[in-house]
């Protein structure tokens, strides 16, 4: 492992990345124990950071938080056969359909620690806050500290990056609540899934970002513009120019999904 890619923050709390698009990996350690927040896409990776962990802390693992669904955060998992792992009920609904199809040749291991809304790890000194929001998924969840100031995000922000928003399960509305609920943590310190390490600057504008693509498809869905011709649109925001390829065209798709749902209910109240 190559210290170079790891950050250390604080005594408890350290944070790997690949490169600047990769996801984020980190560890957080407790009185006797510690904890993996993902756990990448590459095992042999994974097995890294583990081993470097445990020699620089002195310490076992103990827990893996999965903070969302997709691979580059859960095909590690097999590196912690030994740990508890743990992820919102709707998370490991999902990784158990995707183990039975698109995953099945990944050896994920599926957590065996469900919860709804929060669930917390705490010894004498700190508690670990897992918040389940949904928005980048459903099932999605964030992480913090309070006692360090520090908050991991999983997905849920992309740090000057277009976010990829294009999984089916997304929820656009969900989302800007879910940035609404980091934001009034006021952390001083913003891991986030993908993209550099930030604060709360990083959080209000994630929230813009998926605010202005509420507002351009709502208002295009109701000048009856079709779906297909939205990717042209000059109305799309600026940022949009900068989305990895098949990722704008994916997001306008689950957005306009989600937008036409509610405007059809707001139609028959």
């Amino acid at each position: 492992m190559k210290k170079k890619n790891i950050i250390k923050f604080t005594d408890s709390v350290w944070d790997h990345a690949t490169s600047d698009t990769s996801s984020h990996t980190s560890f957080i350690k407790m009185d006797k124990f510690l904890i993996m927040v993902d756990t990448g896409m590459e095992p042999s990776t994974t097995k890294e950071i583990r081993e470097f962990a445990e020699k620089e802390t002195g310490m076992k693992f103990k827990y893996v938080i999965i903070t969302h669904h997709h691979g580059d955060h859960t095909f590690g998992t097999n590196v912690f056969k030994d740990c508890d792992i743990i992820s919102t009920r709707s998370t490991k609904k999902i990784l158990e359909q995707k183990v039975a199809g698109d995953y099945k040749d990944k050896n994920i291991i599926l957590p065996n620690v469900t919860f709804d809304v929060e669930y917390e790890i705490k010894d004498d000194f700190k508690t670990v806050k897992i918040i389940e929001t949904h928005g980048h998924t459903q099932g999605s969840a964030f992480v913090y500290i309070p006692q360090e100031s520090i908050l991991l995000t999983g997905d849920l922000l992309f740090a000057d990056m277009f976010p990829f928003a294009g999984d089916p399960s997304v929820n656009p509305y969900l989302w800007v609540d879910a940035f609404q609920k980091m934001i009034d943590l006021k952390p001083n310190i913003v891991i986030p899934g993908h993209g550099h390490i930030g604060s709360t600057a990083e959080l209000i504008e994630g929230k813009k970002k998926i605010s202005e693509m509420i507002n351009v498809i709502e208002q295009l869905y109701k000048q009856g513009v079709a779906k297909k011709e939205i990717l042209d649109s000059e109305l799309l925001p600026d940022f949009t120019k900068n989305a990895y390829a098949g990722w704008l065209g994916r997001t306008i798709e689950a957005f306009y999904k989600i937008v036409e749902e509610k405007e059809k209910l707001l139609e028959q109240a």
